[in-house]
């Protein structure tokens, strides 16, 4: 029986039934649950997905067979939203707040939004001046901690879809004069309990100065966000073993080693003067935030998808397949671009200027499992040298041919970067 699936402004895809098979009992339980549209297969999911952000029938057919043998799979609002009006197909979202009430309502407000249409979020607070600074004639700041909070209520209340609740990260430098109370912010004991943010993830921006006074064993100040100054210092080492201690017993903060980060961001953000003040909810996006040279806000915007390991030896050989997922990615961020409201016009100029898009890798323990290779041994090492190295090829060998067909990204453009 012949099996066609295509979505409204999408190319016809036919399907494989048989392929279900390759699904465990509690993926299709999850698909159904969080997933499917009604009347909805597995298949037609992917068919959905595939038809929906390919460049013709035959790319559609090929991103629909990669999914359903599980050799690739597109993130949670991909799979989702891809093909509906129910949700956008990003994950995650960074920004940040300036040191001003009016640039932290203004957080808050774009990120109610972010999170009701299924984003997740990470937000920088390292620019508000700490608890007891001098604000206004004769006023003094309450601090970063109690704004934070206002965002762990408001993250709780928002739901993404029917899919899961909202979800957001914090982010803070180890300079901050607040960093000793914002490691503990989760910690559901000692402290006053309207200081606490339990229901959000956390993560702690550390540069190199920091770590080399741990080495050394010297003291590290803390100082304003606003003009530098002192406010006070502490054991560098003291500070250390408080983040660790806090990371061995409840999970977190976030480790973020920011200057490795900004020495690896593209050339054509360094000549334009970005950087990366923080993460996203999971800690693995690195893109700048906030104001640009042009003197307007970003919002990055997190497209992603996942190659599956534990497939890598049915698909390391076939022609082209990062290509076309490469290709299946810049036409999720085009969909997000084109569809996104004006209450996202910060995320929506971010993607327009950079096209960020990241594609990682999922299931490489059970890939070595199956070989019998163990997780630290010299062998596994090589392993992930040699299929990074490929994915890593091949992706800058697509974004070359993409830059080629469809133009640099303007950020790049600008500097004649292609």
């Amino acid at each position: 029986m012949l099996n066609i699936v295509q979505v409204e402004s999408g190319q016809a895809v036919e399907i494989n039934p048989d392929r279900d098979k390759l699904l465990t009992e509690f993926g299709k339980s999850t698909l159904l649950d969080r997933y499917l549209m009604p009347g909805e297969t597995p298949q037609n999911l992917f068919a959905r997905v595939a038809s929906y952000f390919s460049d013709d029938a035959a790319h559609a057919q090929r991103i629909y067979d990669y999914t359903s043998r599980l050799w690739f799979m597109p993130s949670t609002p991909i799979l989702s939203n891809g093909g509906t009006d129910r949700g956008l197909p990003i994950s995650c979202f960074l920004n940040e707040s300036g040191d001003s009430l009016q640039s932290i309502v203004e957080l808050w407000n774009e990120n109610v939004w972010l999170a009701s249409r299924g984003g997740g979020i990470g937000s920088y607070w390292g620019n508000l001046r700490s608890i007891g600074e001098k604000v206004g004639r004769n006023g003094k700041t309450s601090g970063v901690v109690p704004f934070i909070r206002v965002m762990d209520s408001l993250t709780l209340a928002i739901s993404q879809g029917s899919l899961r609740r909202g979800s957001a990260a914090c982010y803070l430098p180890v300079w901050h004069p607040e960093i000793e109370e914002f490691i503990e912010i989760r910690r559901p004991t000692g402290g006053d309990p309207n200081r606490k943010a339990l229901n959000l993830h956390h993560g702690v921006v550390i540069p190199d100065a920091f770590m080399r006074a741990v080495e050394s064993g010297e003291e590290w100040t803390l100082k304003s966000p606003k003009d530098g100054v002192a406010q006070s210092t502490i054991s560098a080492r003291d500070l250390w073993i408080r983040i660790l201690t806090a990371r061995v017993e409840t999970g977190e903060p976030y480790l973020l080693f920011i200057d490795r980060v900004n020495a690896q961001i593209p050339q054509h953000q360094k000549l334009a003067g970005m950087r990366v003040k923080m993460s996203n909810l999971c800690s693995e996006i690195t893109l700048p935030t906030g104001e640009d040279r042009f003197g307007k806000e970003r919002t990055a915007v997190c497209c992603l998808s996942s190659l599956n390991l534990e497939t890598y030896d049915e698909w390391k050989n076939i022609p082209g397949i990062i290509d076309d997922i490469m290709r299946f990615l810049d036409n999720v961020l085009q969909d997000f671009i084109n569809r996104a409201p004006d209450t996202m016009s910060k995320a929506r100029y971010s993607a327009m200027r950079e096209r960020s898009v990241g594609l990682g890798v999922m299931g490489f323990h059970t890939f070595l499992q199956k070989k019998r290779v163990p997780l630290e041994s010299v062998s596994a090492l090589s392993w992930n040298k040699k299929i990074f190295s490929y994915i890593r090829e091949q992706v800058n060998d697509a974004s070359k041919v993409l830059a080629q067909e469809r133009g640099a990204c303007l950020d790049a453009a600008d500097f004649g970067i292609e």
